[in-house]
């Protein structure tokens, strides 16, 4: 059986999950993923940040590929990833948008690795897989 061909039988799978159901299984892959070195980086800008989230996300332009936005001071920001880092769907095995929700909970994952007092809110405004250019999360820190 081709690797492909299974892959088309999880998009499926994903499709008959709930929305919570599939922030629920993606939160694990999500962890897994951003684990595997995304984490290391934004512990470096977080470091180099010394901690402010304002400062963070105005670094986070300097990283390839990643757009950061201060939108409110202390409260909402914005990610953009201008293009999609997933090796699943740059080698062609999944092009469902529901993937992007793995990213926004790699997101919300790495968020509260960082600031572990913080609960964020975050939104998958687009996505690439999605048909966008990009691949745009508002974050909402609770208050």
């Amino acid at each position: 059986m081709e690797i492909s061909n299974w892959f088309k039988g999880f998009e499926k799978g994903l499709a008959r999950l709930s929305p919570e159901q599939r922030s629920v299984f993606f939160s694990e892959c999500g962890k897994n993923c951003v684990n595997g070195g995304t984490l290391s980086i934004y512990k470096k800008l977080y470091e180099d940040a010394e901690g402010d989230m304002n400062i963070f996300f105005q670094m986070a332009n300097e990283l390839p590929g990643v757009k950061g936005e201060v939108v409110e001071k202390g409260r909402v920001y914005r990610l953009v990833f201008l293009e999609c880092t997933c090796e699943l769907c740059k080698k062609g095995y999944i092009s469902t948008p529901m993937l992007c929700e793995c990213s926004r909970q790699s997101v919300i994952y790495s968020l509260h690795s960082l600031w572990k007092d913080k609960t964020f809110t975050v939104t998958l405004c687009h996505s690439i897989l999605g048909g966008a250019t990009d691949c745009e999360m508002r974050i909402e820190v609770e208050k």
